[in-house]
């Protein structure tokens, strides 16, 4: 905890110093695997956005740009140093073995769309990046399903700390360890748009 509360006060910081590039900087370090809290970030500037010192599109599509800048950056990682590399060296930006393999496990089951299922799950969103390059998905369809995923989060954090405004902490305190329930019926509603479309395809071939 006193970890967490540590990055979460360098992340303000940050944010509040720098204002979008700030936004843009954490959002890129956590879709590369640093431990920066994207909800943190986003509530934070969302907060500010209520207070005027930011305006929440902006901060939306700051933070949207820096997380698919960062999960291009991986997609490359991933798709010119293959498996070997991120297990090597991978633990040098914080990719641990045990997150790769829970990325190939998704992949393994949903294929290209586990990139937007992984970029709506705390905890791994950061992740589902390498595996695609190590598969070789074409980058199009990457980049697709990667900026679904991160507007829908961006938007969701971003304007929950805009309707908390002096209150946006909450979500860095409470929110966080509850994460996963709280955006089930969202992931619910993702996933079920994805497999109404791939039966869709299917019927049509």
């Amino acid at each position: 905890m006193h970890l967490f509360h540590t990055v979460t006060l360098f992340v303000l910081a940050l944010v509040q110093k720098l204002g979008y590039a700030g936004i843009f900087l954490g959002m890129f370090g956590q879709a590369v695997g640093v431990p920066l809290p994207s909800e943190v970030v986003l509530s934070f500037a969302g907060y500010l956005a209520s207070a005027h010192a930011l305006t929440l599109p902006a901060a939306i599509a700051a933070g949207t740009a820096g997380d698919m800048g960062g999960a291009l950056l991986a997609y490359a990682i991933g798709y010119y140093g293959g498996r070997p590399f991120l297990l090597k060296y991978g633990r040098y930006v914080f990719v641990r073995h045990r997150e790769i393999e829970r990325a190939e496990r998704w992949f393994a089951r949903f294929g290209s769309r586990a990139v937007l299922i992984c970029k709506l799950l705390p905890g791994i969103r950061a992740f589902g990046s390498f595996p695609a390059g190590m598969a070789e998905m074409p980058v199009g369809i990457f980049l697709g399903y990667t900026a679904l995923g991160s507007i829908i989060w961006c938007i969701a954090f971003g304007s929950l700390g805009y309707t908390l405004g002096r209150n946006w902490d909450v979500l860095a305190v409470y929110l966080r360890p509850f994460s996963l329930i709280l955006l089930a019926m969202l992931l619910a509603a993702v996933v079920l748009w994805i497999w109404s479309h791939f039966r869709a395809e299917r019927s049509r071939a």
